[in-house]
């Protein structure tokens, strides 16, 4: 998605699948070498473009999605607004799916399901997304990759945060270790204790509930 949208509880739009005919916007290696700061988010393409007769403002936000067997895939999150009757904002996510390939993972709209508005645009949601989305490749495919940048930074920092937490876990076994051993009692006979003392503290517990 950010891995997204594992994410969203959404009801799918049936998949549309456009061939685009050339290469796909992302391959794994080699990554292009480090020049977007990444302190700022994830930049934002903003075009104007067809939508059930009328110009639609559509916001494009690269992102990284996660593919049926967990790889990471390139994603393009999607927010048309426009005037059909009433004002409308509709929301997709593209993701490439196969080399050479798009489909929508989803398509909603904010108003109201059942108004006729939503009804006559929310179809044609999909195949426009898709013809827009091919349209702007050359600009996402940068932006693309400074999404999968910035997913990788944090996924550094969680694997940076576990192993801090082993570490920390490994620091207290050692000194728990040790404070057994200061008390000179063999093992064998420690765990009797403590069978005993896990026995008293069942039956104490069983006895304060009746």
């Amino acid at each position: 998605m950010p891995i997204l949208a594992r994410r969203l509880a959404l009801p799918a739009a049936e998949p549309v699948r456009r061939p685009i005919g050339r290469t796909p916007l992302l391959t794994p290696h080699p990554l292009p070498p480090a020049r977007h700061d990444h302190a700022q988010p994830v930049p934002e393409i903003v075009v104007d473009g067809p939508l059930a007769g009328r110009t639609a403002r559509v916001t494009l936000r690269p992102t990284v999605l996660d593919a049926d067997d967990g790889s990471p895939v390139p994603g393009v999150s999607v927010r048309a607004s426009l005037h059909f009757r009433i004002p409308l904002c509709l929301e997709a996510v593209v993701r490439n799916s196969a080399p050479g390939q798009w489909e929508t993972e989803w398509v909603r709209c904010r108003q109201d399901s059942s108004l006729f508005s939503v009804r006559a645009v929310e179809p044609l949601v999909a195949p426009a997304v898709i013809s827009i989305v091919e349209q702007q490749e050359v600009r996402l495919q940068p932006l693309l990759v400074y999404a999968r940048e910035r997913e990788a930074g944090h996924a550094l920092a969680l694997v940076q945060k576990c192993r801090q937490e082993v570490a920390e876990a490994s620091r207290r076994l050692r000194a728990a270790e040790a404070d057994f051993a200061r008390h000179g009692v063999p093992s064998q006979r420690a765990h009797e204790v403590l069978d005993a003392l896990t026995r008293k503290r069942d039956t104490l517990w069983g006895w304060l509930r009746h």
